[in-house]
């Protein structure tokens, strides 16, 4: 960064990038004191990467009832976090050991937002709670948190979507262990190559199927992806029909298809273990106690 100064030139420079600095007895020149400051302004704004409203740290959040049957949302600080600090329209924000969001009604859903202003930049813990039922879009503003109080228990969620927590963007970088936080909402997803559930566990899959939510786990779709279901069509022998197929058999069952042929009789099938005629585990025997030639389709299980 050059200046073409003839008098009252600035004497220093700071070490990396030449940040033009006054010396002893040098005069102050509002150009450049503009076009350092603003140097300074957009490398901080590269620095945030345009995050101008985000949250670096919080602590303890929790919902209780007063007295009126209003409900007030704390944020509170931790042995080892501060209540909450983060960034406020580009101005670093260190809110009081405790801020409370208080008037919240039953029956409502609220987003909780942390609320600062032009003094925020020379007073860090000037900032306040304010709540509201639908988004704000304004610069002092950053989304902390979202409470729902329309049903019987109190549900507060800590990452609700369009909230911007550096902590979790840094993640991406030096970790991968839930860097959207504990829960991500995603309209869709793609895996290209590999997709894991679960760690060591019998993880919980909760489907969602026009509002009404069901609870499974994994171990229960494992097993129903493991089994494979196979049609045969066949004809009854007089010795029985030997059906194979590719795996262990877990369940069979044969009905009539024609509906001309009525000598089938009592229809029974054997399994491997269970039938004497059966000698393997992929195979299943269907007998019939009348005519022989009769047609039949069996369903076979198999894992």
């Amino acid at each position: 960064m050059s200046v073409n100064v003839n008098k009252n030139q600035y004497k220093q420079a700071t070490k990396y990038l030449g940040i033009p600095v006054p010396g002893w007895n040098d005069g102050i020149w509002p150009e450049l004191e503009m076009r350092k400051w603003q140097m300074v302004e957009n490398m901080l704004m590269a620095s945030m990467r345009g995050s101008i409203n985000s949250v670096f740290r919080e602590g303890d959040m929790r919902a209780s009832q007063d007295s009126n049957g209003t409900f007030t949302v704390t944020i509170s600080a931790t042995g080892n976090e501060p209540s909450i600090q983060g960034n406020v329209a580009g101005a670093y924000f260190d809110a009081p050991s405790s801020l409370a969001w208080t008037g919240l009604q039953s029956g409502k859903a609220y987003y909780l937002y942390v609320k600062g202003s032009s003094d925020t930049f020379q007073n860090s813990s000037n900032v306040s709670a304010i709540s509201s039922t639908t988004r704000i879009k304004m610069r002092y503003v950053v989304l902390v948190a979202k409470v729902d109080l329309t049903g019987a228990k109190t549900i507060i969620d800590r990452n609700p979507p369009g909230k911007v927590n550096t902590r979790d963007l840094a993640k991406h970088v030096i970790g991968f262990e839930n860097p959207h936080g504990d829960k991500l909402t995603q309209d869709e997803l793609l895996i290209r190559k590999h997709l894991a559930i679960g760690d060591g566990n019998d993880a919980d899959l909760e489907l969602d199927v026009n509002g009404e939510v069901t609870h499974i786990p994994v171990s229960r779709l494992v097993s129903t992806l493991r089994t494979t279901t196979k049609f045969v069509d066949f004809k009854t022998a007089d010795r029985g029909t030997m059906l194979t197929v590719d795996g262990k058999v877990l369940f069979a069952s044969a009905v009539r298809t024609d509906p001309t042929q009525k000598g089938v009789g009592e229809v029974i099938i054997g399994f491997y273990g269970v039938h004497p005629d059966v000698k393997n585990p992929n195979q299943v025997v269907v007998l019939n106690t009348e005519e022989a030639g009769v047609s039949m389709r069996a369903m076979i299980v198999f894992e």
